[in-house]
């Protein structure tokens, strides 16, 4: 037979087809893989989404993040996606020593003889890098040379506090400006609002190193105006120093938890539901014993960026110490009244223009004031004291509670 026939006969024979149940298995075998390979693909997107999220949020707002921080002030706490604070994020260390370098000169710019002989009261002005105007309104106000050399029974000295700038042009312009006035105190550290714990821990450290025999110690800003001899008379009245820690008292303060709040504390940095009653930043004066115990609790604290609730408040309590109100300091401006200002110690808020404004009314010696002037201006500072929102803190007054 041919080889084209018995190609022919092979053509002809029948082929062997699949069964119906075996198409039908085929079939849904196929369907399943589909599905599973469908479901796979989905669960590909979906970790792939996951994972840009967080990444897209990161760029956005490096301030977000996930962790869990034990160790906290105020307690242990899981932080799990919240708002960072800008320079102090939940990985940052917050040792104290760290940055203080107990051990260590960290003075850049220094003044010579503050401190001797030891005055009865030192007057450490915080002050900005770039606020050489409020500066100079002090030094010719309530801070001027003469006055302080020769118009008080006591000896005072004033200096001012700055950390560094990142523009070394400031820099230059500070050192030039201690060269010509020799009260400037300059540290190693970024001098930013948020670094102001930083900057009242160099201060507690300088006066620790360089004037501890001298009595009181009054920690103020740049746009305070200070009523000296208000002060020194009430200072002087004191039966003893020791022990002092005096101010503007602030209790039954809270949190703010708003990230956007310019004073949003996050819980990785005070886990606690109110602070600690503690004296206004404004302006506050302790004795140098109270300044020592403050400094060495300092560097056993975590850092709480908010200064004056960290020193006066946290460590103060660490310290078994208790800040105690004075009704003539207040953190709120007052009333352009010479009588009220010269009956006070503390007025908040002052700009350099206004510096010299009130400087004058003090010093006006044809203006004579009455005893219900001091009274109305007490009341009115206690009940601004009392309202619900003030500054950086919540207050949540208790029925018949006291801040005093």
């Amino acid at each position: 037979m041919s080889y084209a026939r018995k190609m022919d006969r092979v053509h002809l024979l029948p082929m062997e087809l699949p069964s119906a149940s075996s198409i039908n298995a085929s079939g849904n075998k196929g369907k399943c893989s589909f599905l599973r390979r469908l479901a796979f693909g989905f669960i590909i997107l979906a970790a792939l989404g996951l994972l840009y999220v967080p990444a897209y949020h990161s760029v956005q707002s490096p301030l977000l993040g996930e962790t869990s921080t034990p160790g906290i002030l105020g307690g242990t706490h899981v932080v799990a996606s919240i708002a960072q604070l800008h320079g102090w994020g939940y990985n940052t260390s917050r040792d104290v020593c760290t940055y203080i370098h107990p051990e260590n000169k960290t003075t850049i710019l220094s003044p010579s003889d503050l401190c001797t002989p030891p005055p009865f009261l030192l007057v450490v002005v915080c002050s900005a890098v770039a606020n050489q105007k409020a500066r100079s309104a002090v030094r010719n106000t309530w801070a001027n040379k003469y006055n302080l050399d020769n118009s008080y029974n006591f000896t005072v000295r004033v200096a001012f506090l700055l950390g560094q700038s990142d523009n070394e042009t400031l820099n230059n312009s500070v050192a030039e400006e201690s060269e010509k006035f020799n009260d400037i105190i300059q540290e190693r550290f970024l001098d930013t609002y948020n670094n102001l714990t930083l900057k009242s821990v160099m201060l507690l450290k300088w006066v620790s190193t360089n004037c501890e025999p001298t009595k009181y110690l009054m920690k103020t800003d740049d746009d305070m105006f200070i009523n000296i001899p208000k002060l020194l008379e009430f200072l002087n009245a004191r039966p003893q120093s020791n022990g002092t820690l005096i101010g503007c008292l602030i209790c039954n303060a809270k949190p703010i938890l708003d990230p956007r709040n310019k004073w949003y504390t996050p819980k990785y940095m005070y886990a606690e539901k109110a602070y600690p009653n503690y004296l206004s930043g404004t302006a506050y004066v302790m004795s140098l014993d109270v300044a020592s115990k403050l400094y060495q609790e300092a560097l056993k604290t975590p850092i709480l960026h908010l200064e004056d609730v960290y020193i006066t408040g946290v460590c103060a309590k660490r310290a078994k110490l208790r800040p105690v109100n004075h009704p003539g300091f207040s953190y709120v401006p007052r009333k352009a009244d010479p009588c009220l200002l010269k009956s006070v110690i503390t007025a908040h808020k002052v700009s350099p223009t206004n510096m010299y404004t009130t400087w004058s009314k003090v010093t006006d010696s044809n203006i004579t004031c009455s005893m219900s002037n001091h009274s109305s201006e007490e009341k009115r500072v206690t009940l601004v004291r009392g309202r619900g929102n003030i500054g950086y803190y919540i207050v949540k007054k208790k029925p018949g509670s006291m801040c005093a």
